[in-house]
């Protein structure tokens, strides 16, 4: 007969889940990014506006991943008490507590932007933004060197 899981430990499952959800969407907003750029470029769409709805994209995947972070901060706090097998047993006290310690720690707006901001920075997000950009410039610049 298996233990039954402590609240922590489902909390733990339920959020790890959600984590790995979080990051195949992010893989979805690129996807669409990257058809969404590709008809704009077939179309023949001016640069701005495609330039403009990759930063758009980014910046959606950047407040994705800051959502994502958040459940991470969580995770590995659960993991930390998980951890000490004494502390196993007063778990249940500390469980479900996902909300109420974000809100404790929430920053205001500028914290908030900064946060976005940083997500959308980091190279796993960066990265494929950053040559879809490049592409542009090199299919937009194809094009004036085609008409020369």
């Amino acid at each position: 007969m298996q233990p039954t899981l402590c609240a922590l430990q489902q909390e733990w499952i339920t959020l790890q889940n959600q984590y790995d959800s979080y990051e195949k969407f992010a893989c979805v907003i690129k996807l669409v990014c990257i058809s969404l750029v590709a008809v704009m470029l077939l179309l023949s769409a001016s640069i701005l506006l495609v330039v403009a709805l990759i930063f758009v994209l980014w910046l959606q995947e950047g407040i994705w991943k800051t959502f994502q972070a958040r459940i991470e901060v969580r995770l590995l706090s659960i993991e930390q008490v998980l951890s000490k097998q004494e502390e196993t047993q007063h778990s249940n006290q500390l469980a479900m507590q996902f909300n109420s310690t974000w809100l404790n720690t929430r920053p205001r707006v500028l914290g908030l932007l900064k946060e976005y901001v940083t997500s959308a920075l980091r190279p796993t997000v960066a990265l494929h933004y950053i040559l879809l950009i490049v592409i542009v410039i090199f299919a937009n610049f194809g094009m004036f060197a085609g008409s020369i």
